[in-house]
């Protein structure tokens, strides 16, 4: 069981603090509840029942430097195939944006910046769906591994592009 003040990676809210576990009636239900409050958006409070286990199976551990590590050092052979067509690959994107697995995400960030380093070599752009999973994409990373390594976020980037750039 949690305690307050734990961290947390909780879906697509990414690193939350557990503001309080408590028992709180809603619709005419008492039951405890996880108090979540995510790091970039302190102002927020999501309930969690502790007896929810869909709920609960979406909080994972902060992973530690080793995990992370070793996580990217397995994802340098892997490559992401994404849909051809522009309403499937939303879709596909969606899909994978919402189970907020971290290897998942990791190669849909670097495919999609293959993409667009691609596109842009003809003077183009990745469409805008493209760009915003992208970007989701990039802070729900960013913001895990830079809690998790102690680094600030926007210098998340360069340390994986350089890990994944490593040979052995």
């Amino acid at each position: 069981m949690l305690e307050k003040d734990n961290y947390v990676i909780y879906g697509g809210y990414g690193v939350c603090r557990v503001a309080d576990v408590r028992s709180e009636t809603m619709y005419k239900k008492t039951q405890t509840y996880y108090i979540l409050t995510p790091l970039d958006n302190a102002g927020m409070a999501i309930y969690i029942p502790v007896n929810n286990d869909a709920l609960i199976s979406r909080m994972r551990k902060i992973p530690c430097r080793e995990e992370i590590l070793c996580l990217l050092d397995g994802l340098r052979e892997e490559k992401l195939v994404l849909e051809k067509d522009n309403r499937l690959r939303a879709e596909q994107l969606d899909l994978i944006l919402d189970r907020c697995d971290q290897r998942e995400l990791i190669l849909l960030v670097r495919t999609l910046w293959e993409k667009r380093k691609a596109l842009a070599m003809q003077n183009k752009k990745i469409c805008t769906a493209d760009d915003n999973a992208l970007k989701r994409a990039e802070k729900i990373i960013n913001g895990e591994f830079g809690f998790a390594l102690s680094m600030a976020p926007e210098d998340v980037p360069a340390f994986i592009a350089d890990r994944l750039a490593q040979t052995d």
